[in-house]
């Protein structure tokens, strides 16, 4: 049987709905030491589970039942790291991938129940999210009402800035300690190269190839409801950089623009 074994803790990547995190899971899918799959919120309902325990029942768990906070800390992360060994015994791999754009907004938890994880967080121009956002269809589970942010640029770029709002929180320690790794999505794609050997070295690993194959991309694409649009397959190309300049004008890119302005230009972008 094969017994392949993790690294300390799995490698996280995050980032906002539409900002390429499935795209660099796809291409660390296909590193040789690599592994990714779907988006698995449960993974994250369990980290948070773990947050609330700590905060609240923590000092009972100590004082009558002898389990102190780190051994519970300890439970919780065996839990999950459990539920990646039949992917890592399947593909002969050492090193999980977990890509989550709800981890973005729980990064402090992670950052404390994986002490010795590596965070990778994507980072791309609002405005071709707010444009991207508007091919997915996305539905609210318990009507199937389109989600507004789907239908709306106005609410896309709402919902980037509240999201990125969380996640800022947190990125700024984690950079600050080394344990992150900012990515552009624009980088990837125009200088795929030169940006995965920055990643690569970041992780310790070998460099991986700048392209995406058919079984990684319906790996990571893969979803029981509310599916991304598919992901391109084969080598990266600039081609999904920049039609915001093609596709959103007048009053919404306007309205976009002021949205997203305060957060945007922290990461480079106008």
């Amino acid at each position: 049987m094969n017994t392949s074994t993790f690294t300390p803790d799995v490698t996280i990547l995050a980032g906002a709905p539409r900002s390429g995190v499935r795209l660099l899971a796809a291409i660390l899918d296909n590193h040789p030491r690599m592994s990714s799959g779907p988006d698995l919120p449960f993974v994250v309902t369990m980290a948070q589970q773990w947050h609330e325990i700590r905060q609240t029942l923590g000092a009972n768990h100590a004082q009558f039942h002898a389990l102190p906070p780190q051994q519970v800390r300890h439970a919780f992360h065996n839990a999950i790291t459990r539920l990646f060994t039949p992917r890592l015994n399947q593909t002969g791999k050492q090193r999980f991938v977990l890509q989550s754009f709800a981890a973005s907004v729980t990064l402090d938890v992670f950052a404390e129940l994986f002490p010795a994880s590596k965070f990778v967080f994507v980072v791309r121009d609002p405005k071709d999210i707010v444009l991207s956002l508007q091919r997915c269809e996305w539905r609210n589970p318990r009507d199937g009402t389109p989600l507004p942010y789907t239908r709306d640029p106005i609410a896309g770029a709402r919902m980037w800035s509240e999201f990125m709002q969380i996640a800022m929180r947190t990125l700024p320690r984690l950079q600050a300690s080394g344990r992150l790794a900012l990515l552009r999505y624009e980088d990837l794609c125009v200088k795929p190269d030169v940006t995965l050997s920055r990643l690569a070295t970041f992780l310790h690993e070998v460099q991986p190839a700048a392209q995406v194959t058919p079984a990684s991309a319906a790996l990571v694409t893969a979803a029981s409801d509310n599916p991304h649009p598919p992901l391109r397959v084969g080598p990266i190309n600039a081609n999904s950089v920049g039609l915001w300049r093609l596709k959103l004008n007048g009053q919404a890119l306007s309205a976009v623009r002021t949205i997203v302005f305060p957060l945007a230009g922290q990461f480079g972008y106008d």
